[in-house]
């Protein structure tokens, strides 16, 4: 069960499915952290930028670093994380305060950062979601675009997939199943502000005790401990003091874990999910092929009387910078 600690920033106000307009911040912010993979204490600053911007990263422990476009086209690793990077600069575990951006319709931002990864906070979107909301928003004059599936489209890898169709409504029904130690989960979730905040963004992510040290090995959840993840043993049972947020909490976090990486899109993706044993790899790949594919996306500009044919996103081109860095 969710504690009323969860549930009063369920009470946030949603207008409409969806938000119309752009939005940023009210006010600069920052939050300190420990970084899940590294253990490095990283400071992370907030910045509200102008419509059409983007969310754009920067990396201020490296001299000269580029500013980094946080879309699809620069996730350069996926490996127990989401890793966007630019010309041999990164930042991983982007997905748990991206899917708080998407979540909140927050998509023009500047984001200096001293390390290499996002603070990992308690393992959820959460604290992102109450750090943002608690800043402000403000509602910019430009119409927020979406993408429209109009298509149905299915990637596979082995026994993972995921599956698209149209609908008017943005809807995930994922299925994970770890034999051994987390029987087969199955949730479906139609998205709003408030059904995120109350079923999805306290979900932790989660790993099984016998991995941990083979992580720890390759130089992985350095900074992991029961204060920000659900370790769960051979046997299934949790590890963590207070047990489990939700009865399914890790098939919740996985649902977290999609939508932080369809945030990369630059915009709502707007249709039917149907996704069996995801994980980021894939979830970038799926992203990629249908920003390249013609024909299954279109993307609707509500200040336009007529939706347009999509054209593909490219990489970050070697001279592309936000105003703000030029």
């Amino acid at each position: 069960m969710m504690s009323d600690d969860f549930r009063g920033l369920a009470q946030i106000r949603t207008v409409g499915k969806m938000h119309n307009h752009q939005k940023t911040l009210r006010q600069k912010i920052q939050i300190s952290g420990r970084g899940l993979h590294t253990n490095k204490q990283i400071d992370m600053v907030l910045t509200p930028r102008p419509e059409n911007t983007g969310v754009w990263f920067q990396r201020t422990d490296s001299p000269g670093a580029r500013p980094v476009l946080a879309c699809g086209a620069n996730v350069s690793d996926t490996s127990l994380a989401t890793t966007i990077g630019v010309g041999g600069e990164s930042v991983s575990t982007v997905e748990h305060f991206m899917a708080a951006l998407g979540c909140l319709g927050v998509g023009n931002l500047q984001v200096d950062i001293n390390g290499p990864e996002t603070p990992v906070l308690d393992g959820s979107a959460l604290p992102w979601v109450e750090l943002l909301s608690n800043a402000g928003l403000r509602t910019l004059n430009a119409a927020r675009p979406y993408f429209q599936v109009r298509r149905p489209f299915e990637l596979k890898d082995g026994d993972k997939s995921i599956f698209m169709e149209p609908s008017s409504e943005t809807i995930v029904d994922f299925t994970i199943d770890f034999p051994g130690y987390i029987s087969n989960q199955r949730r479906a979730f139609t998205f709003t502000e408030n059904n995120f905040v109350a079923e999805i963004a306290s979900a932790r992510t989660f790993c099984l005790l016998s991995e941990v040290e083979k992580m720890q090995s390759l130089g992985k959840a350095l900074g992991g401990g029961l204060d920000n993840a659900v370790v769960i043993s051979g046997d299934g049972s949790v590890l963590n003091q207070e047990g489990l947020r939700f009865p399914d909490e890790c098939v919740r976090h996985k649902i977290l874990d999609f939508l932080g990486d369809m945030t990369l899109a630059q915009a709502p993706v707007i249709g039917r999910f149907t996704v069996e044993k995801s994980g980021h790899s894939l979830n970038q790949s799926f992203l990629a092929t249908i920003l390249r594919a013609p024909g299954l996306l279109e993307l609707v500009d509500p200040a336009k009387s007529a939706p347009e044919p999509y054209l593909p996103r490219l990489a970050q081109s070697p001279g592309l910078n936000p105003a703000w860095a030029n």
